[in-house]
C-alpha cells in the first residue's frame, strides 16, 4: 500500500511539474507584454493542426487577419514553443534583407555526423551553412544555369513524348507532373543516367519513419536529439542516396571532357571543393527542398487552367508563337519572351504557394526602427508568406486565379515583400532560378500539344493534405488530356 502511495504521490508531482512548466512556456508573450492570441493549454495556438483537422496555413491565415494592423508582429505559439509571427511587411524587407545578418539561421534540426545528408543548405545553420552557401554561390550562378538549360530541354523532350498521341485520355497529373521533376532531379543532382524507379522509390520512402512529435522535440530540444542520435529521414533512404551520389561523382572523373550536365559536377569544380559526401548532401536538398514543391506547382497551375480554359488557350498560344520565332526550339532567349506563361506560375505561386511560411531564428537582438518592438536573440520568427499572399489589402479577391496580377505594372504598385515563393535575401532559396526554369520548361512540354480540363474524377474545389506542412493536393488530381493540332 505504501508502494502504491507512493507511485501515485510521483505520478501527481511530476504531472505538476509538466502542468506548471506548459503554463509557464505558454506566459513567455504575456511577460514580454506582446500581443497575442490567447494558447490553449498545450496545444498553444495550433490547435487541430497535429491532430490533422485543419493545415497550419489555418491557423496562421486565422491569425494574421485577426491582427495584421494592430501591431509589426504578435506572439504565437506553436504548442509550447513562442515564435514571433510577423504581420508587417516592412518588417519581414529588415528580417530578410535590411537586418538579416540578424536573423541568419532557420532553427531547423541536422546532425551530419550521425545522418550525413543532413548537412545540407536548407537545414544547416551558423558557420557551418555560411562556408557552404559561399561555396555554394558559384555552382547557382546565372550562367551556369543557362548551360544546364540544353540538359534540361532534353529531360522536357523525353517527358513530353511520355504523354503519347492519343487523342482523349484520363491522367493522374501528380503522377504526370512528378515523372517530369523526378527526372530532373535524379539525371541533373544525381547524374542518374537511365532507369528510375528505384530512385523514385526511396523519394517517395525517406519520410516512412517521420513522427511530427520527433521532429518538435528535435527542433525543442536538439542538443538532446543529437545526444541521443535522433535521424529525421529513413536510415535505407539515406544510404540510397548517399550510394548513387558517391557512385556518380566517381563515374564521372573517370569520364574526360564531358559536356555539362549536372549540379555533381558544377560542384567538383568550384576553387574549394566540398567532400564527396558534403556533395551528396547537396543532391539531397533537391529531393528533401525542390521534388514535392515543384510537382504541387505544375499540379495546381494544370488544375487552375483546366477551369479556365480561355487563359490555357492564352498560355498555348504564345509558347507556339515563341517556339515559331526560334524555329522550333526553346531557347533562353524564348524562355524569358514568355511573359504570360511566367505570370500563370507566379499566380499559382501566390494562390498555392508550396511552402506556406518561412522560419527564421534571432542570433542578435533587434529593434524596429522607430518603435519599441524589440525581437529578442534566440527568438524563433515565422513569416507567414501563404497569408500575405492571399491579403486582400495587396491582392484584390485573393482567392481567384488571375494571371494579370503579375503585369509589370500592376507588379511595380504593390509594396515590397508582397511576393516570396522562394524567400528572399541572405536565406532565400539559392536555387531559385533553377526552380522557375525548370516549371517553365515543363509547363511548354506538357501544354504546347496538349490541352487540359476538368473530368469525372477531377475533384473541384481542390483541398489541401493537412498532414503535410507544404500545401499539396490532399487527392489525386485527374484532368482530361487531349492532344490537340500541331
Amino acid at each position: 500500500m505504501e508502494l502504491l502511495h507512493r507511485a501515485v504521490f510521483t505520478a501527481l508531482g511530476a504531472l505538476s511539474l509538466v502542468y506548471a512548466l506548459v503554463k509557464i512556456s505558454l506566459g513567455y508573450w504575456k511577460r514580454r507584454g506582446i500581443l497575442h492570441e490567447k494558447p490553449k493549454f498545450f496545444w498553444g495556438n495550433i490547435k487541430g493542426v497535429v491532430t490533422g483537422q485543419r493545415h497550419l496555413q489555418d491557423a496562421l491565415q486565422d491569425i494574421y487577419a485577426a491582427y495584421k494592423g494592430r501591431a509589426p508582429f504578435v506572439g504565437f505559439f506553436a504548442c509550447i514553443k513562442p515564435f514571433v509571427l510577423v504581420l508587417d511587411l516592412e518588417l519581414v524587407r529588415h528580417i530578410l534583407v535590411t537586418h538579416a545578418g540578424n536573423f541568419t539561421t532557420r532553427g531547423l534540426y541536422s546532425n551530419p555526423s550521425v545522418e550525413p545528408l543532413s548537412g545540407n543548405l536548407l537545414q544547416l545553420d551558423g558557420h557551418k551553412w555560411r562556408a557552404l552557401h559561399a561555396q555554394s554561390a558559384g555552382v547557382f550562378s546565372a550562367a551556369n544555369i543557362n548551360k544546364l538549360l540544353p540538359r534540361l530541354l532534353q529531360i522536357s523532350r523525353g517527358f513530353q513524348s511520355c504523354l503519347g498521341k492519343e487523342r482523349l485520355q484520363t491522367l493522374n497529373i501528380n503522377q504526370l507532373v512528378d515523372s517530369y521533376n523526378l527526372e530532373v532531379v535524379a539525371s541533373m543532382a544525381f547524374g542518374l543516367p537511365v532507369d528510375h524507379t528505384e530512385f523514385r522509390r526511396w523519394t517517395q520512402s525517406y519520410w516512412s519513419n517521420f513522427s511530427l512529435w520527433r521532429a518538435y522535440l528535435a527542433l525543442e530540444f536538439p542538443l538532446l536529439a543529437r545526444l541521443l542520435r535522433h535521424q529525421s529521414y529513413d536510415k535505407a533512404a539515406m544510404d540510397y542516396f548517399q550510394k548513387v551520389a558517391l557512385g556518380q561523382l566517381q563515374e564521372q572523373r573517370k569520364r574526360d571532357r564531358q559536356p555539362l550536365q549536372t549540379f555533381l559536377q558544377l560542384y567538383s569544380r568550384i576553387e574549394q571543393p566540398l567532400d564527396d559526401v558534403q556533395i551528396a548532401a547537396q543532391a539531397f536538398g533537391f529531393v528533401l527542398a525542390g521534388l514535392v514543391p515543384l510537382n504541387a506547382t505544375l499540379s495546381f497551375c494544370l488544375y487552375e487552367l483546366a477551369q479556365q480554359p480561355e487563359l490555357q488557350e492564352r498560355v498555348r498560344a504564345e509558347i507556339r508563337g515563341i517556339l515559331k520565332q526560334h524555329d522550333g526550339q526553346l531557347t533562353q532567349e524564348g524562355l524569358k519572351e514568355l511573359l504570360y506563361t511566367k505570370q500563370v506560375l507566379n499566380e499559382t505561386l501566390r494562390l498555392h504557394t508550396p511552402y506556406p511560411l518561412l522560419l527564421r531564428r534571432a542570433t542578435k537582438e533587434f529593434e524596429l526602427p522607430g518603435s519599441v518592438f524589440v525581437i529578442a536573440r534566440g527568438n524563433n520568427v515565422l513569416i507567414p508568406t501563404a497569408a500575405i499572399h492571399r491579403d486582400p489589402a495587396i491582392y484584390d479577391e485573393p482567392l481567384r486565379f488571375d494571371p494579370d496580377r503579375f503585369e509589370a505594372e500592376a507588379r511595380r504598385k504593390r509594396p515590397a515583400m508582397s511576393f516570396l515563393p522562394f524567400g528572399d535575401g541572405l536565406r532565400g532559396c539559392i536555387a531559385a532560378q533553377f526552380a522557375e526554369q525548370e516549371l517553365l520548361v515543363g509547363l511548354v512540354a506538357l501544354l504546347q500539344h496538349h490541352r487540359y480540363a476538368p473530368c469525372a474524377k477531377t475533384v473541384i474545389p481542390q483541398e489541401y493534405d493537412n498532414g503535410r506542412l507544404l500545401l499539396m493536393p490532399k487527392k489525386e488530381l485527374y484532368l482530361s488530356v487531349e492532344r490537340t493540332d500541331n
